[in-house]
């Protein structure tokens, strides 16, 4: 082999080694892209969860607090049903007792 063909060879495989360096290189760079991409994709994931969580947690304290309201109206109402309930009871007893009172007084003056 002469000086001439050596230097062919060695000039193809430092091209070759130059075009496996730079394909090995894309693959690195590709792989770094994927990983900034998967980082990217699972930030906007957990953000979006949180702030799910979060409107969730917002909603449920409005819901509750309107519960409240509703629970404090109800327990209103069924005082003033109860209170309204005893005043038409004692009404009633007062009128049975002055009808008594009535059948009593006419009973005496016969």
């Amino acid at each position: 082999m002469d000086e001439r063909q050596q230097q062919k060879i060695e000039e193809a495989a430092e091209k070759f080694a130059e075009a496996v360096r730079e394909t090995y290189q894309a693959m690195a760079n590709r792989a770094v892209s994927a990983q900034q991409l998967n980082a990217e994709l699972t930030q906007t994931f957990f953000n979006s969860v949180v702030r799910n969580l979060q409107e969730q947690a917002a909603g449920n304290r409005e819901l509750a607090q309107s519960l409240m309201e509703q629970q404090r109206r109800q327990q209103e109402a069924a005082q003033e049903l109860a209170r309204q309930s005893m005043n038409a009871y004692a009404e009633f007893l007062s009128s049975m007792f002055a009808y008594y009172q009535g059948s009593v007084q006419r009973a005496q003056g016969r």
